[in-house]
């Protein structure tokens, strides 16, 4: 019996996406991506279906945990890592 992975295709994902099965797809976009992390084409296709399963709450089996941070989460991350240069350049100018 075959493997899932060696049945991952583009054609079975866009099967499943238009049969607004978003989460599947996503899946076997992923593994597709996986088996391929150069290819930007499968990248965006990742990132669109990451933000669709977001705005759907698709959430279950680990989709949730995507990468893409909200922009808020970005704002204060750019934040705390400015507080901490600047900490940096004061500790340096003492130590001078």
């Amino acid at each position: 019996m075959e493997e899932e992975s060696n049945i991952a295709t583009e054609t079975l994902a866009e099967l499943y996406l238009k049969g607004e099965n978003i989460e599947e797809a996503y899946k076997i976009y992923r593994q597709l991506l996986k088996q391929d992390p150069t290819s930007i084409r499968l990248k965006e296709k990742v990132r669109e279906l990451e933000l669709r399963l977001r705005k759907s709450g698709g959430v279950s089996s680990g989709v949730g945990k995507s990468p893409i941070k909200p922009k808020r989460d970005i704002e204060r991350t750019i934040g705390e890592l400015k507080a901490w240069l600047k900490r940096i350049k004061q500790a340096r100018k003492r130590s001078w």
